[in-house]
């Protein structure tokens, strides 16, 4: 399953960020966050595990790199200015539920000396005219995937299996699931896709609901979601557009389901801050 691994690069920038600037709430992206601060003084703020927990503040050490998975629930804060190295990038090739038994939280990276020098070093590139925008981009995954094998091999052999385990539960229904990630704009309909996993249609939604929680056709909607909020912030394409390349067909279909999942219009969530 891993060998379909790959990373999509939405951005990359080095800015200065400020309490009039960095004070957000109720964030939840669509795509993964690196960060690297070049100083002490920012913060994300978590919500309570339980009921009655009050906030959780997880500070932003500066020097270290840090993961935010997309999904994940903060608010930021901050006490005074400091530099701000982001990368805002998507995992593909690894089923989201599989994904998040193992990236579920703001994950500090192991200490690691070769890899915030290899950020500042592309930090300081961005905004050249001279750059080669392949060599940057293959530069930016390298920090990627160096960090995410960091993290990999910190993690206890059983959480590492577990995960393994579950990715191997879904192997009856992965074609299914492969080829809707693969082809969100298209019709996606169940007597096709239980083909793919050579099952009758009734037998086929029953079993992809026991692997993934939700049936087919919830899948294909949130992951219609994520892809729609992805160009939204990303791309400058009109809501016609995104309603037919992420596979809602119109954009009244797309603000409907788009407002349920996400709580906001497409054109109230185009407006968010990119942080």
């Amino acid at each position: 399953m891993l060998d379909n691994l790959h990373i999509r690069i939405f951005m990359a920038r080095l800015t200065k960020i400020s309490p009039i600037r960095w004070r957000l709430k109720n964030i939840q992206s669509p795509y993964w966050r690196f960060y690297l601060n070049q100083s002490d003084g920012a913060f994300l703020e978590l919500s309570g595990k339980g009921e009655n927990k009050p906030a959780e503040l997880y500070p932003l050490v500066g020097g270290t790199p840090y993961f935010i998975p997309a999904g994940v629930h903060f608010n930021t804060e901050i006490q005074q200015e400091v530099g701000h190295f982001f990368i805002h990038f998507d995992i593909l090739g690894i089923p989201s539920v599989v994904m998040r038994t193992i990236f579920n939280n703001p994950i500090a990276l192991p200490f690691n000396s070769c890899l915030p020098q290899s950020v500042w070093e592309i930090a300081g590139e961005l905004g050249l005219p001279q750059r080669v925008e392949l060599v940057l981009e293959c530069r930016l995954k390298a920090v990627i995937y160096e960090g995410l094998a960091l993290y990999l091999q910190s993690l206890q052999p059983e959480q590492i299996n577990n995960s393994f385990q579950l990715a191997i539960a879904l192997k009856p229904v992965l074609p299914a699931i492969n080829h809707i990630d693969a082809n969100l704009a298209g019709d996606l309909l169940n007597r096709d896709l239980c083909r793919l996993c050579q099952m009758n249609e009734d037998y086929f939604i029953r079993r992809f609901k026991e692997c993934l929680g939700q049936t087919p056709g919830d899948y294909i909607r949130e992951q219609r979601v994520k892809l729609a909020a992805q160009q939204l912030l990303f791309t400058e394409d009109s809501l016609e557009q995104i309603a037919s390349s992420s596979g809602f067909g119109s954009r009244f279909y797309l603000s409907r389901v788009f407002k349920d999942f996400m709580g906001l219009s497409p054109v109230a969530y185009r407006k968010a801050s990119r942080v």
